[in-house]
């Protein structure tokens, strides 16, 4: 039998190659993954701006989601539901939804308005019936009303403010509202004092209520009333040294 030259076992090989190259079944490409994130439908808050102390309400609906949080210290949440935040200042929460595909966040932003109030310019010495007085204005520099305010003035006989001698106050507006961006006087007595160089050092504490509150507190109402004896307690006082 004749040998088959190399050559010959060469094209014959090749052509057997290409005969099952040709035949093979094509491989179908594999169909791309389908990602599907949660769907966050709504989050809102409802007033989205206040007052301080006053409260809002967010409301949250989330599809095709396993789980659900919000922060600022709310936590898990269901899909769908509500929920009541008093924010102490403009706050803004972020709902997240998560599903085995990843996650999709949504903020809200609640605008607290604050009272603010500060001494504006500088504070005058005089004297009244023989007493020391501290005169001055005070200016509302924040975005909401102010009401049942007072000036405070701990007068101290030491620069180290550890011995108190007396105390100066004064019911700004009458207790009337200080609304955003006015300036009212005041005029706090040392009642009990002669001189203005017995004090040595003063701390001033200036005090308020936020007007437009859902509702008054306990504390509010306390406040209230110890302004009004305080009021009275002063005009005792003033009446004592008149009499001096």
């Amino acid at each position: 039998m004749k040998k088959l030259s190399p050559f010959l076992i060469f094209i014959l090989l090749s052509e057997i190659l290409s005969f099952f190259s040709c035949n093979k079944t094509p491989t179908s490409p594999e169909p791309p993954k389908i990602i599907s994130l949660p769907v966050i439908n709504e989050f809102s808050a409802n007033p989205s701006t206040i007052a301080k102390g006053q409260g809002s309400q967010l409301k949250w609906s989330v599809s095709n989601a396993t789980t659900a949080s919000i922060d600022q210290g709310i936590g898990n949440v269901s899909l769908t539901g509500y929920e009541y935040v008093y924010p102490e200042k403009t706050t803004t929460y972020t709902l997240t939804a998560t599903n085995k595909d990843g996650s999709k966040t949504e903020s809200c932003t609640i605008t607290v308005k604050s009272a603010k109030l500060a001494i504006d310019g500088k504070i005058e010495k005089d004297y009244l019936y023989g007493c020391p007085v501290f005169k001055g204005w005070v200016k509302n520099v924040g975005d909401n009303t102010a009401w049942n305010a007072s000036i405070t003035i701990y007068c101290y006989s030491d620069k180290d403010k550890t011995v108190l001698i007396d105390t100066a106050w004064d019911y700004l507006a009458d207790g009337n509202d200080i609304d955003p961006g006015v300036k009212v006087p005041f005029e706090a007595v040392c009642w009990e004092l002669s001189s203005h160089s017995q004090i040595k050092s003063r701390k001033v504490v200036l005090d308020w209520l936020e007007k437009e509150l859902s509702e008054l507190t306990k504390e509010d109402f306390e406040k209230i009333a110890f302004n009004k004896r305080l009021w009275i307690e002063n005009q005792r006082r003033k009446s004592k040294a008149i009499r001096r």
